[in-house]
């Protein structure tokens, strides 16, 4: 991945690029479907915390570039048991190509996105630099199935477990 963490450009502006709360990228209003480009545009990511929100861009040594993103900017679409030394890790590659484990760094985690006034919850991991990656619909149905209940105090959590870390995807009231 390129440093863009150690780049300091100048702003340069907006670019009429978004990136869909589907996954989808959209540039000048019509999809994007070059998946080498997609990959590389998303090597340059960079998010910046902002009050009002988060903002994001592309950023390179020479500029910096505001785009939109809908939710998150990235997508996994697989995932995978993996076993090592002994012990059951969750492997998730995004559609870029990035791959994690999840664990403290790469956390699973359930957070409700808004659109046109409705909430849904959704699955997310943190990929990398504080970049998001929301979980495909497939997916996530994978670390369901290889999830546990377990009592709480209220009723049941759906855990899952990745090495020693465990994810809360969902609780059951009783």
């Amino acid at each position: 991945m390129p440093p863009v963490e150690k780049w300091n450009p100048k702003y340069c502006g907006e670019m009429n690029l978004v990136i869909r709360a589907n996954g989808e990228w959209w540039n000048e209003g019509v999809r994007m479907t070059r998946e080498p480009l997609i990959k590389l545009y998303s090597t340059v990511l960079w998010r910046e915390e902002d009050p009002d929100g988060d903002r994001f861009y592309l950023k390179t040594p020479a500029e910096k570039i505001q785009i939109q993103v809908e939710d998150a900017p990235l997508l996994v679409v697989d995932v995978a048991q993996v076993e090592d030394d002994g012990q059951t890790f969750i492997r998730c590659t995004t559609k870029t190509g990035d791959v994690v484990i999840a664990s403290a760094e790469h956390p699973i985690e359930m957070r409700i996105f808004t659109q046109n006034g409705i909430d849904e919850i959704r699955p997310y991991i943190r990929i990398r630099r504080n970049l998001n990656a929301l979980i495909h619909r497939n997916a996530f149905y994978h670390l369901v199935s290889w999830s546990n209940l377990q009592p709480i105090d209220t009723g049941e959590a759906m855990v899952l477990t990745s090495g020693r870390e465990q994810f809360v995807l969902g609780t059951i009231e009783s």
